[in-house]
């Protein structure tokens, strides 16, 4: 059998309806259609980007180019891909673990943790390193940076800018790195060196105003909540404001928070427990034994912004049996919707997949990052990719464009797009599949493609008049639905239409759906989801929808606009 990606979603809860006017009323929803941008990730360009190793980043350089760097025996590793991440030239060591010595004598291999990169304006690329010492009180704790000034192919000396206390409970982790629109550079990273007689830690910061070369020898304190631990920062410029996401153990576990301040004012006074400027990241509150810890966060180039962390939700309560999550926020960083969350990776209860990163790939496609095992015994670093895929403006006509995508259970997978004109609407699905299956005896029992629409816009929690189901199978055999009163209802007199192609992989299907086969049809927008069904036998078969799509819940389809 194979295996389908869970996302999580509020349960639906259904109960009987006595009456249609019951049905009704339990078909009102009380919660808003879920609109905006939504991400789709790609099975099919899962790839393992080292034999073992850890804390993967990546950044799309002002060439096109992508580097990927990552923590590796010890040492950092880095790797470049010149086609988009599909291939990746051999690994180079950039930061190297080596031996310190005291003035006693006393000697510790200093392992090199928490790999980071970031291009400044000028083009030259930072390294950020966090210095973890195996033996105690002899070396400290420190945060480090390496520099490239011919776009890494060559690397200057490591130059260490901050140093916490030899020993790991009173350490400094995980930097992170922004450039002001003046030009001035920081570096963030978690700090317990202030806090030695406490389990306390802070967020930190430091400056440098001539691209990296002096920095600031005092840190500034960025955030702290007294009693806890602010930890793993991640800097974005969100409009005239510095926005940092972050861990917080407010209460029992950690959650993802946010703390920023105005461009101009620059973290004047930190940002504590109490501060309007400290918020919870998520659209809803989730119960304080879940772990959702190690957040990420990227700024998308249509303003919206996304973060991911590693959650013990829905799985063990082991921590380190996390598994990776990514939600969607809006343009200021705000609200980040637990109902479009989505699990890059499918990861079982007893893996994980810790440590993770989000990064542009294009405008239209990321990459989510992380250590895991999930197919393995070896944690190592592992990449997928994601489509970005926005509220679609339905093209005028059959469709050239392919922006709607399915396919993150396996390599069988759909590009979709969406036409119409006065008197059809118009649906183009190319679907990659190495192995078409029909059941003679039953034709729903087959490959092919689940049409669902809300003619009215009317977002309803359940199926009823005005919503469809349309079976499309490889060989172009079709059946429709309407809903009615939660259930579907099969329409004998088939008006849509169906044009089938064999590809050298798969199938294309050009789908017609006239206007008048639906009745009523909202003049502005529709809903709509794809769902994907692929078969291997009668048996051993999963059924996919469009990204947080839920299939009899018409108000988690996408919106198409007319």
């Amino acid at each position: 059998m194979k295996s389908i990606l869970y996302l999580f979603f509020p349960f639906l809860i259904h109960t009987s309806c006595d009456s249609a006017q019951e049905a009704v009323k339990y078909n009102l929803i009380s919660n808003p259609p879920l609109d905006g941008i939504r991400i789709a990730w790609d099975y099919s360009s899962v790839q393992q980007l080292a034999e073992k190793g850890g804390y993967p980043r990546l950044k799309l350089l002002k060439d096109n180019s992508l580097v990927a760097v990552y923590d590796a025996n010890g040492n950092h590793e880095l790797i470049r891909s010149y086609d988009n991440g599909n291939t990746w030239t051999e690994p180079a060591i950039t930061f190297r673990k080596f031996t310190f010595t005291n003035r006693e004598g006393k000697s510790t291999i200093v392992n090199m943790a928490n790999s980071e990169i970031f291009q400044l304006t000028n083009g030259d690329l930072i390294l950020g390193c966090n210095y973890r010492p195996v033996l105690e009180e002899i070396a400290p704790f420190a945060i480090a940076i390496m520099r490239s000034t011919d776009n890494g192919l060559t690397w200057k000396e490591p130059q260490v800018l901050f140093e916490a206390a030899p020993r790991f409970i009173d350490g400094c982790w995980e930097p992170a790195f922004l450039q002001l629109p003046n030009g001035k550079l920081q570096v963030y990273f978690a700090n317990e060196n202030p806090y030695q007689k406490t389990d306390e830690q802070e967020i930190s910061m430091l400056e440098s105003t001539d691209n990296g070369i002096n920095w600031t020898t005092n840190s500034k304190t960025i955030s702290f909540r007294a009693g806890r631990r602010d930890g793993m920062p991640v800097p974005q410029i969100i409009g005239d404001e510095i926005v940092l996401t972050i861990e917080d153990n407010f209460k029992d576990q950690f959650k993802p928070y946010t703390i920023r301040t105005s461009i101009n004012d620059n973290w004047s006074s930190p940002v504590l427990a109490d501060s309007p400027n400290r918020n919870y990241a998520l659209s809803k509150q989730i119960p304080d034994n879940f772990y959702l810890g190690a957040p990420y966060s990227l700024k998308l180039p249509s303003g919206e912004t996304l973060i991911s962390y590693q959650t013990t939700e829905g799985r063990t309560t082991n921590w380190e049996l996390s598994t990776m999550e990514v939600v969607i926020g809006n343009n200021h960083a705000q609200n980040f919707d637990k109902e479009k969350a989505t699990r890059p990776f499918e990861v079982p209860v007893n893996k994980e997949a810790k440590w993770n990163s989000i990064a542009l790939v294009d405008n239209f496609t990321i990459a989510a990052l992380s250590s895991t095992n999930f197919k393995s015994n070896e944690v190592a670093p592992w990449m997928i990719k994601g489509y970005i895929i926005p509220e679609i403006v339905a093209e005028i006509g059959i469709p050239k464009e392919h922006p709607l995508f399915v396919g993150s259970t396996d390599k069988t997978n759909i590009h979709a797009g969406i036409g119409q004109d006065q008197n059809n609407i118009y649906l183009n699905c190319i679907i990659n599949d190495s192995f078409l299956y029909s059941d003679k005896s039953d034709s729903l029992k087959s490959d092919g493609v689940y049409i669902y629409l809300d003619a009215k816009n009317a977002s309803l929690k359940r199926p009823d008049k005005g919503v469809y189901r349309i079976w499309v199978s490889h060989a172009g055999a079709i059946s429709l639905w309407e809903g009615k009163e939660d259930n579907w209802i099969e329409i004998k007199n088939l008006l849509v239409k169906s044009t089938f192609s064999n590809l050298t992989k798969g199938y294309k299907l050009n789908i017609t759906i006239p206007r008048e086969a639906l009745g009523e049809i909202n003049s502005q927008a529709i809903r709509l989801d794809i769902a994907l069904s692929s078969y291997n036998s009668s048996n051993d078969y999963y059924i996919e929808h469009t990204a947080n799509s839920i299939s009899d819940a018409p108000y988690s389809w996408i919106k198409i606009k007319f």
